[in-house]
């Protein structure tokens, strides 16, 4: 049983891709035994990549438990029931040490390789940065767990939980000895060492578990290192394609440029250096933004499925509109002046417009709704007017009613429509909106109807960095000009205006740091961690209400419980765990 499982483990690093190898080398996993492995280097590597295997990519699904994003769709997993306070032990938020037993294995058997002991102590750092990132989002989920820095035998006796703060404690201990261990870049090797964890990798995720934990000083340590040693920085667009182009032609419909003083160049270049560094060419390890990188390749089966096909509105080809943003999210981007919420419109009045705006293409098919999108008025609806002026990431991020959207591997040219008739077909968004942001454009069609993203994924970014640095040293500090340097690097980044350079108070600017952390953030799985870390106040504040559709329909009434600020041990590891059962967190 023991070498069965070891082949299952050696065998999934020969799928792993590290961007820049031409030619993976495939070792037929009936050729893996737990007796002839561990000998060599190339036995290190593939037992490296097996742990690499675990780095999380794209996390969309945990938005849906947020205030950003919804599926009704039960099949999605326990999210909705998590927004409707309605968990139960049967959901289960991850309560997984298979990543951690990899990593563990490979740290006690790499020992035993012929090697360099340079090369072997620093990758024995990397599969450490992922046995912290593993117990980082375990802690995050559910506070106490069993520390765990050794392969256990599979008869070993249940063990209890950790306190929270050993585990922190071990977090960030792990990540600052392994900082000092690994390389600030990569030069070359066997498989190109592309997407491989660096010391900015490192430090980046102590900055998000220090604020995680609420250690403002060391997160403000890690993510100023990050800043200052240069390693990285937001990526920008120097010019238009052709499809952009007809997009920034557009915008005038949407931005009073002249009277609101807007750069139009600069705003508009903002959109797209926003939205691209998702994309294709740009969604690489090469790509100074991507801190740390989850590599894919898609004619292996190594992609990702939620940014094509689950991501994606229906109109477009394999959309299943599985997971969309939400009314609640809209609201929250700034106007075009980069410090100001709009009122909220009530669903009464928003109702009543959406449904004199629809009247402009009632009976009108796909083909004759594209046909006459970009000759409407979009200024003079009432409707339009929630969406003019507005920070230019609403623009890349979700796509409303009306709005179009040329860079699609869509043949043709494209303008968002919502059809509410259909929303009970299973594949029409019941919010109303879709994601625009973090939608691949370049599928591999791994499975008949659906496609598939082979984009590599941030899964830390520097604009990450940048708003950690932002948020700590305001606690620490208060808003200053280091602060506002930070946020401004963003600001530039995306053609908004530079944040205020004074604030009223403390809370109000750490509202204004939240706000935009949201914003710049959003769909990318941060929104959970962070409504919790904010507090049970915060929590219910913004969870506590009733999200509607343009047309008025209910999507969720989201439902806050204090119990919620920790996820439940579920019932299948405590079966097999008998310690949890009397250890359970609060409220479950």
């Amino acid at each position: 049983m023991r070498i069965f499982l070891n082949k299952i483990i050696i065998a999934s690093s020969v799928l792993i891709f590290l961007g820049g190898c031409k030619k993976l080398d495939v070792v037929p996993p009936s050729e893996v035994a737990a007796e002839t492995f561990w000998k060599t280097e190339k036995d290190a590597w593939l037992g490296l990549n097996s742990c690499y295997s675990q780095l999380p990519g794209f996390d969309g699904y945990i938005e849906l438990a947020t205030d950003n994003s919804h599926s009704q769709k039960s099949w999605e997993g326990p999210f909705e029931a998590a927004q409707l306070n309605a968990i139960s032990l049967s959901d289960d938020f991850g309560y997984d040490y298979t990543g951690i037993r990899m990593q563990n294995n490979f740290l006690e058997k790499v020992v035993g390789c012929n090697m360099d002991e340079t090369l072997r102590t620093r990758m024995k750092a990397e599969a450490r940065f992922m046995r912290a990132f593993a117990y980082l989002r375990l802690t995050s989920y559910f506070g106490k767990v069993a520390l765990v820095t050794t392969v256990l035998p599979y008869n070993a006796p249940p063990l209890p939980r950790d306190p929270v703060e050993k585990v922190q404690k071990f977090i960030l201990d792990e990540l600052a000895e392994i900082a000092e261990i690994l390389p600030k870049n990569y030069t070359g090797g066997y498989l190109k060492e592309k997407g491989r964890i660096t010391r900015s990798g490192a430090l980046a995720l102590r900055a998000r578990a220090a604020l995680y934990f609420g250690n403002f000083a060391e997160a403000e340590k890690s993510a100023n290192l990050v800043i200052t040693e240069g390693q990285h920085k937001l990526f920008r667009v120097t010019s238009l394609d052709a499809a952009q182009q007809k997009e920034a032609d557009e915008m005038d419909q949407f931005i009073d440029f002249a009277a609101k003083g807007i750069d139009k160049d600069k705003y508009v270049k903002g959109i797209f250096s926003y939205e691209t560094l998702w994309h294709g060419k740009n969604a690489k390890p090469d790509n100074l933004e991507y801190v740390v990188t989850r590599s894919y390749v898609a004619d292996l089966k190594q992609s990702d499925f939620q940014r094509y096909t689950y991501i994606r509105p229906s109109q477009l080809v394999s959309g299943y509109s599985s997971l969309k943003p939400v009314q609640d999210l809209v609201d929250a981007y700034w106007d075009v002046d980069g410090k100001t919420v709009r009122p909220l419109v009530t669903a009464e009045t928003r109702a009543t417009n959406f449904a004199a705006m629809e009247q402009s293409v009632a009976g009108l098919d796909q083909t004759q709704y594209i046909a006459k999108v970009p000759g409407l008025n979009l200024k003079d609806a009432p409707y339009m007017t929630e969406f003019r002026n507005r920070d230019s990431r609403l623009y890349a991020s979700i796509l409303f009613p009306f709005k179009g959207w040329h860079e699609t591997d869509f043949s043709g040219p494209f303008y968002y429509r919502w059809k509410p008739a259909f929303v009970n077909d299973g594949n029409e968004s019941s919010s109303g909106y879709s994601w625009r942001k973090l939608v691949s454009l370049e599928p591999y069609i791994a499975y008949p109807g659906e496609g598939w993203s082979g984009d590599d994924f941030p899964v830390i970014r520097y604009a990450e960095v940048l708003l950690t640095y932002a948020e700590a040293r305001l606690q620490n500090t208060g808003w200053d000009a280091d602060v506002q340097v930070a946020l401004n690097d963003l600001r530039d980044r995306c053609g908004m205006p530079n944040v205020p350079t004074t604030m009223p108070s403390k809370a109000a600017a750490l509202d204004f740091v939240r706000n935009e952390r949201r914003i710049e953030l959003a769909g990318e799985g941060n929104r959970f961690h962070d409504i919790r870390r904010y507090g049970a106040t915060y929590a219910a504040s913004v969870m506590n209400r009733e999200t509607f559709a343009p047309n008025g329909h209910s999507v969720v009434k989201k439902e806050w419980n204090d119990r919620l600020m920790l996820m439940p041990i579920p019932q299948t590891a405590m079966d097999l765990n008998p310690l949890l059962k009397n250890d359970q967190n609060k409220g479950y």
